[in-house]
């Protein structure tokens, strides 16, 4: 780094005494200096996220975003470049700072079991299984006025899942019906649990993955620029 460099970085307000094309110079080198450090830090936060987190396809990745310093003849202070996660992935503010985690909409959390992702927690949630999905999935109609009791009914409806692969509640949650045989008057069925409903809220603990990497990219300023 030359000296000129350095009398910058240790004391900006030393800009004014410099020529003109050693101002020019100062000021591509600051340019470039912030738009490698922005994309550096974009490339290191998106390996960290995919080391820390589960991610099950690229779209929280691609929320990371960076915005350049073009290249002209502006004031040393005027140049800066963003990094950052914008508001379509907000959900990892959370995964940064830790908190509560509470449903939108109604008392309960809908949260997906590893069925629901195709028996693979690595997986998304199926389309069929997607929240929004969940009402048209479901075991709904009406009863023959003969079923009665709230356990015929329970069977009656488990044979339609098992028949159509819809979902029936169960302990206040949604299973699927794999199995479903009858003898003789008796009936088992085997049940798979896709959503569960238990949860009001959840408490993400913080895991800082992005201000940890803005802060070692930062350290590296002076030997970029």
């Amino acid at each position: 780094m030359s000296q000129t460099a350095k009398m910058v970085i240790h004391d900006p307000e030393s800009f004014h005494l410099l020529t003109i094309d050693a101002k020019k110079t100062i000021i591509k080198a600051a340019t470039n200096t912030v738009n490698v450090q922005a994309a550096l830090a974009r490339k290191n936060t998106i390996n960290t996220m995919k080391n820390k987190f589960t991610l099950r396809n690229n779209f929280t990745t691609k929320q990371v975003q960076f915005d350049k310093m073009p290249q002209g003849l502006y004031s040393l202070n005027a140049i800066h470049s963003t990094v950052g996660i914008n508001q379509k992935a907000s959900y990892m503010e959370r995964q940064e700072k830790g908190g509560i985690h509470k449903p939108a909409t109604g008392s309960k959390l809908a949260i997906p079991t590893d069925t629901a992702r195709s028996g693979n927690r690595a997986k998304p949630v199926s389309r069929i299984y997607r929240v929004n999905k969940l009402r048209s999935q479901k075991v709904k109609g009406l009863f023959k006025k003969n079923i009665r009791s709230q356990k015929a009914r329970q069977v009656a409806r488990a044979y339609v899942s098992f028949k159509t692969g819809k979902l029936i509640s169960f302990g206040k949650n949604l299973h699927k019906v794999t199995r479903f045989h009858s003898s003789k008057g008796q009936v088992s069925f085997k049940l798979k649990q896709v959503y569960s409903f238990s949860k009001s809220q959840t408490r993400t603990p913080p895991t800082p993955f992005f201000s940890k990497r803005l802060r070692k990219t930062r350290n590296r300023r002076p030997k970029d620029f």
